[in-house]
């Protein structure tokens, strides 16, 4: 994410921007969605580590990637849901 973006989408009304995070332990995620929220973003966890792939430069949930702006966490959940149905179908 941009700094740009960050101190634009901090806080964002009336839905707040997304930070997704992976992690393979749920606790480090519990401590991670809430020091997302706490940053004024809303947290949207995109899998394990090895989704993290997808949400670096250049992924497909990545604002400098195919994704290309932030996005609410309904927005999100579609993108995730879309793809993860995409990637198991084929």
């Amino acid at each position: 994410m941009l700094a740009e973006s960050l101190a634009s989408g901090a806080n964002r009304s009336p839905e707040r921007a997304v930070l997704f995070y992976a992690t393979d332990y749920l606790a480090a995620g519990k401590v991670v969605a809430e020091l997302i929220a706490a940053s004024g973003f809303a947290p949207v966890s995109v899998g394990g580590i090895n989704q993290s792939i997808r949400i670096e430069v250049g992924g497909d949930l990545h604002e400098l990637g195919k994704l290309g702006r932030l996005v609410s966490a309904i927005e999100a959940e579609s993108l995730i849901s879309t793809t993860s149905a995409r990637n198991h179908a084929g």
